[in-house]
């Protein structure tokens, strides 16, 4: 599709005037038969030809319903531009028809060329508008308001993947809770308002590596995706479908439009490199985004960037800003020093330090600090682990009881009825739960449809939740 040039007015009428000249031929000529509108393309895909002839025809289709619309406005401005490309006719013909001189022929038809470009600007900024909304909604809703520290990072992407060559497949790279997802979900936002794919999926790997059955390997994790894959490209196609017959449905269409693949909750090193090889035979011109916590292997055609943890500046303002959000108006205006033994702790990782600002407004935070502090965990997920038990204990009871259920979530999240009916609450009291959740950050909205609401986990609060229904924890 690639619809990232700028639209422009006056280039839009040279356009409409030399495909009105042509509107009898036949020839390729892309240049003059506005090929580059979103309008003419998806005409063209109704047509399922990709000829000189169909995109012709796609043009004077779109011309077409452009002059039905001038036609409304302008009847004798529409007519005019019909006799002279449509019928053919010459200035003097028309003249005589309509009663008028050539010369208030030609002036009136430079109007009417003004009033088409007009309304088909206006038609493709309407659908390009409306293209951006229906890519937006397949992609997981925002859990951020605003994101720190990424900008650079965010333009890179940006820029990878906004270009018709190597790498197509990248792959995000970093610890939990350090915001892949978040940049992932940001950037892929700024490329959809470019235009630049056919389609845009989001997927996400969902289960959860220690609960496999020893025969679940990378493979199974890949036929998982591509059936992930299929009910959102082929949803025609029926649930009992071969992985085989499935990719041999997907790779023509992947490679026959430009699709922007996001694969979100990589875990294993496995199943990455796996995903990757398997990924590089489906791709270009489309692309896939993953996110990992582990590198995948060096391959052609591939890329890894690394997201680092936020710096200690970053860290502050991030405190702040979101201290903000959720009324902690003491931790909003605290001072650089007031704040600084939190990034001390914990440093730059996101959700860990939300977490800890939420911890803070409800119970003292520096006894807290100090245990950190004086019984230092090993490199990982223990600290998380450890934020989040002193979490639970704040938790109201419903929300523990919403929680628990929440690692039985399918890979799309669960709605508000699955959550009323796992965790027998009532309406009454599950809403405010989700409520304290949501504003907890230990719950996210999955869904961005409009009159939808299916909700998850992070990965690291599905972590700690299965610990304590594991029996790890003695605090359930």
């Amino acid at each position: 599709m690639n619809l990232s040039q700028d639209l422009t007015l006056s280039q839009l009428k040279k356009d409409v005037h030399a495909a009105l000249k042509q509107w009898h031929a036949a020839d390729d000529q892309s240049e003059h038969l506005l090929a580059y509108l979103l309008l003419v393309q998806e005409r063209q895909r109704r047509l399922d030809l990709q000829t000189p002839a169909a995109r012709r025809l796609a043009t004077n289709e779109v011309l077409l319903d452009g002059l039905k619309h001038l036609e409304r406005q302008q009847p004798q401005a529409a007519q005019i531009l019909k006799k002279r490309f449509h019928d053919q006719e010459t200035i003097l013909r028309v003249s005589m028809l309509l009663g008028l001189s050539q010369d208030q022929v030609k002036h009136k038809q430079r109007e009417a060329l003004q009033g088409l470009a007009e309304i088909l600007f206006d038609m493709e900024n309407q659908a390009r508008a409306a293209l951006v909304v229906q890519q937006s909604a397949r992609l997981e809703a925002q859990s951020y308001t605003r994101l720190f520290g990424v900008d650079g990072l965010s333009d890179k992407l940006l820029a990878l993947l906004t270009t018709a060559v190597s790498p197509w497949v990248i792959t995000l790279v970093g610890i939990g809770g350090i915001g892949k997802t978040s940049l992932a979900n940001h950037t892929v936002r700024r490329a959809i308002r470019r235009l630049y794919y056919d389609e845009v999926v989001w997927l996400k790997i969902n289960s959860p590596a220690q609960l496999r059955p020893q025969t679940d390997g990378p493979e199974q994790t890949f036929q998982r995706l591509l059936g992930q894959l299929g009910r959102q490209l082929l949803p025609a196609l029926p649930r009992t479908t071969t992985p085989d017959a499935l990719l041999h449905q997907l790779r023509p269409l992947l490679k026959d439009q430009a699709h922007l693949i996001i694969i979100d909750n990589l875990e294993l090193p496995a199943d990455t490199s796996y995903m990757l090889a398997e990924l590089l035979t489906l791709a270009q011109p489309s692309r896939f985004l993953l996110t990992s916590r582990t590198p995948p292997a060096d391959h052609a055609g591939s890329l890894a960037l690394t997201l680092p943890e936020l710096s200690e500046a970053d860290s502050i303002a991030l405190i702040q800003y979101y201290a903000g959000e959720i009324g902690f108006a003491e931790a909003a205006t605290a001072s650089y020093a007031d704040l600084l033994p939190i990034y001390q702790v914990v440093g730059g990782n996101p959700f860990a330090l939300k977490q800890l600002v939420n911890l803070g407004k409800r119970r003292p935070l520096p006894p807290l600090l100090t245990a950190l502090q004086e019984r230092p965990l090993i490199a990982g997920e223990a600290i998380y682990q450890r934020i989040l038990r002193e979490t639970w204990l704040t938790l109201s009871v419903e929300a523990k009881a919403i929680l628990a259920i929440m690692p039985l979530a399918a890979e799309g999240g669960m709605d508000p009825e699955q959550i009323a009916a796992l965790s027998g609450l009532p309406e009454a009291q599950m809403w405010p739960a989700i409520n304290e959740l949501i504003g907890r950050s230990l719950l996210e909205v999955r869904s961005s449809q409009i009159w939808e609401r299916y909700y998850g986990i992070h990965r690291l609060t599905e972590l700690f939740v299965r610990s304590l229904l594991d029996g790890d924890d003695g605090r359930v």
